[in-house]
């Protein structure tokens, strides 16, 4: 994590796990809620010898800056662009 260093934190490992909750029945033709995330999960685990506290405020501050996560949160418009050759 590239802020490690503001909050004086040793990273041994970092690893984010991203899993999602879905109805997939929209893929199918299916009556359902749609295919939208229902749930989304980052799971972050860090290995550090650092003290607790620090690497929290370092979890908050990339948590805060993840692009990802921040989107997921927001309304954002999302447009399909379809480039069709042939």
């Amino acid at each position: 994590m590239q802020f490690a260093h503001l909050y004086d934190v040793i990273l041994r490992d970092a690893d984010v796990d991203l899993r999602a909750t879905f109805d997939s029945a929209d893929k199918f033709d299916l009556p359902g809620a749609g295919a939208a995330f229902q749930k989304v999960i980052f799971r972050l685990t860090i290995d550090s010898p650092s003290p607790k506290e620090q690497v929290l405020k370092l979890a908050a501050h990339a948590e805060r800056g993840c692009h990802a996560a921040q989107s997921i949160r927001q309304p954002v418009p999302v447009e399909l662009e379809l480039n069709l050759k042939g």
